[in-house]
Formats: C-alpha cells, sequence, structure tokens
C-alpha cells in the first residue's frame, strides 16, 4: 500500500505544478473552482489508468472518482470479515499513519491543495465491509501559510 500512497501523491504534484499558479486569494473563482475541479477529475483519470501497478497481495483492486474538488479513492483488500470496532480503529489508525505523512509532504506546496483539493480514502473487504474511511486537506495536514 506505500507504493500505492506514493504512485498517487507522485501525480498529483505533477498535474498540479503545471496545471495550477500559486495564490493566496481567500474567495475562488469560478475558474479557480474549474481548474481545481479538473486537477480532481485528471488525477482520479490518471490513478485508475495505473490502478493494476497498484494492487498487491492484500489489495484487491481500487478506483477513483472526483466529485468536485474531492478525490475519492476507494480500495477493495483482501482482510477478514467481521472484525471488532477495536480491530477496525486498529486497522484505520494504521492506515492513517501510512498515508498521511506522504499526502502532506506531496501536497505541502500543491496549490490546489491550499484552494480545497482533497482526498477522501475509503478501504473495504473483499465481502463489502467498510474498514476505514478519513479525508486528507489541508487542514488534517495542519499546513500553515
Amino acid at each position: 500500500m506505500k507504493t500505492q500512497a506514493y504512485v498517487l501523491f507522485s501525480l498529483l504534484a505533477a498535474v498540479v505544478l503545471v496545471c495550477c499558479p500559486s495564490t493566496h486569494a481567500q474567495s475562488l473563482t469560478t475558474e479557480q473552482i474549474k481548474q481545481i475541479e479538473e486537477i480532481a477529475l485528471a488525477i482520479a483519470s490518471q490513478h485508475n489508468a495505473n490502478s493494476e501497478a497498484l494492487l498487491d497481495g492484500m489489495t484487491v483492486s481500487t478506483r477513483a472518482v472526483a466529485i468536485s474538488r474531492n478525490v475519492r479513492i476507494e480500495c477493495v483488500l483482501r482482510v477478514k470479515k467481521g472484525l471488532s470496532s477495536a480491530e477496525l480503529r486498529e486497522f484505520s489508525d494504521e492506515l492513517r499513519r501510512e498515508i498521511l505523512p506522504n499526502a502532506c509532504q506531496q501536497n505541502a506546496n500543491n496549490p490546489a491543495f491550499d484552494r480545497g483539493l482533497y482526498y477522501t480514502f475509503t478501504y473495504i473487504n473483499i465481502y463489502g465491509e467498510k474498514l476505514a474511511e478519513f479525508d486528507v486537506d489541508k487542514e488534517t495536514c495542519g499546513l500553515q501559510k
């Protein structure tokens, strides 16, 4: 799963550096919002194009969709059915410890991230049970300018 996060955020960095000049304006114009939405679509599309490379012994499938300024990434994992609340909490905490530092580092100088681009990571098992879901955004990363 570490490779998956690295590939995704490397792709994001490349897309954003080309598409999104920096600004510190508080409110966004319609054009800026549209630009960020286009970046989100490009990130989701690139994730899906590379989804086979992101699979491993635990990850059965992964797909991304863009909804406005949100990139939703769903991963289906080979994890046993019926985990307890404590096991789910532990699993979610471990995923966050793995994903957040990479995501925050990759987005530290990302103008689209500063303007409201964010990610939702959802993990389900092969039985359709939700294992974890969390957002990665500027606030989560604690980015202060």
